[in-house]
């Protein structure tokens, strides 16, 4: 089934009549029709919410209106940084008018302005989007790319067997005698555009997402902790295990669990590191030796301050890659390009002064990059131009 739409296209609701079709005469769906059949009802209850706002409206007069208002305002100071415009958040804090014109972009049920926004945008060509892929890096140094490896078992190290499971899952299971198996380390890896999923010799589960690696050993058995190292972005599901703590080492921090559900988002380009938790309790350590405990629904920051931050979580933007989609929240166009780059393997370009307007949404991670600029550029605050994998954003 091919379940790549186009801008401005409803087939999806015909995908989504057949797959509820074929549920209900009992016929059994695959996990990625199961998957598709979820979003597209998603989808639906989201655009039956958003037509209802948007005939309500006029939204040419509402847009007008606004544009007023923002040329109005007055740049706010804040006492680290600052903010040259009032954050515009176009789900919640402009107006119900713009609120329904960007979740019915996201879905594709603008259909009929689709002309219009294609004069706007420039395509070259278009740029699909990530694969579940990794390489592995054994101990001795062999690499294995595994978007090429067959399912089942390939490789073996000190009584550790290694294999892949038909889902395309990474998975470490003893075997036997593990002689130095706790010694024998092994990395996993992502470039841009791809993501993977990990099960640890201790059966926790690790979701690894782009231009990411995580270093841990063959096995846990005979270690008093179960350490690995993560550079980038990675949740983790940890399983239980009292006598031997998880512990999570990033650039900046260590995060220590018994089996808890968390996210961490350790991209340097960030010079931050992010841990929101969504069940358990971590211990969080950065490298001035503060700790802090955080709790369910709170997200930690630490930086190269002494002092580790934390307040409450957005759950729904942590989790949003992991659950494919992409989920905006008041964030600068460059915030959310850097997210996209990584993706969609792409370089980004700028022509012209940078866009401090804010953006908010959520549009699948599974679509292609044509289809999210659109989405994007319905703010009319960007455009953009895309020609082979670079990308430009202009004013």
């Amino acid at each position: 089934m091919d379940n790549k739409l186009t801008p401005f296209n409803p087939d999806w609701d015909k995908i989504l009549e057949k797959l509820e079709k074929n549920q209900d005469a009992g016929l059994e769906l695959s996990a990625e029709e199961k998957k598709l059949l979820k979003e597209l009802q998603e989808i639906r209850a989201d655009a039956a919410e958003a037509l209802k706002i948007y005939q309500a409206f006029d939204t040419n007069s509402k847009w007008a209106e606004f544009r007023e208002q923002v040329k109005s305002e007055a740049p706010l100071k804040n006492p680290v940084h600052e903010v040259p415009r009032q954050p515009i958040n176009l789900w919640l804090k402009i107006s119900a008018v713009a609120a329904a014109i960007f979740v019915m972009t996201a879905i594709g049920l603008v259909f009929q302005k689709g002309s219009q926004q294609q004069s706007v945008n420039i395509f070259r060509n278009d740029i699909p989007a990530g694969k579940n892929s990794a390489t592995l890096t054994l101990d001795n140094g062999k690499k294995v790319l595994l978007s090429e490896a067959g399912s089942g078992q390939f490789a073996a190290e000190a009584g550790v067997v290694i294999s892949k499971s038909a889902d395309g899952q990474l998975i470490y299971s003893e075997n036997g005698r593990h002689i130095d198996a706790a010694s024998k380390m092994q990395v996993l890896s992502t470039v841009n555009g791809e993501s993977y999923r990990l099960q640890l010799p201790d059966h926790s589960e690790v979701w690894l997402n782009a231009a990411s690696s995580i270093r841990f050993p063959a096995s846990f058995a005979g270690l008093k902790d179960r350490k690995v190292e993560l550079k980038g972005e990675a949740y983790f599901e940890i399983a239980k295990d009292r006598k031997h703590p998880f512990i999570v080492k990033t650039d900046q921090q260590e995060v220590q669990v018994l089996g808890t559900h968390f996210n961490i988002n350790s991209y340097q380009d960030k010079q931050q590191t992010s841990t929101t938790l969504l069940e358990g309790s971590l211990r969080i350590t950065n490298k001035h030796k503060k700790e802090q405990l955080i709790r369910p629904g709170e997200t930690s920051v630490v930086n190269n301050g002494t002092e580790i931050l934390i307040s409450p979580a957005d759950l729904k933007s942590a989790m949003a890659w992991k659950n494919g989609y992409f989920r905006f929240n008041g964030e600068q166009i460059d915030e959310v390009m850097l997210k996209l780059s990584r993706w969609y393997d792409m370089d980004i370009a700028y022509q012209g002064t940078i866009s401090k307007e804010k953006f908010s949404g959520k549009i699948s991670r599974y679509k292609n990059i044509s289809e999210v600029l659109n989405m994007l550029s319905y703010s009319n605050a960007v455009r953009f131009k895309v020609e082979g994998r670079r990308v430009t954003v202009m004013q």
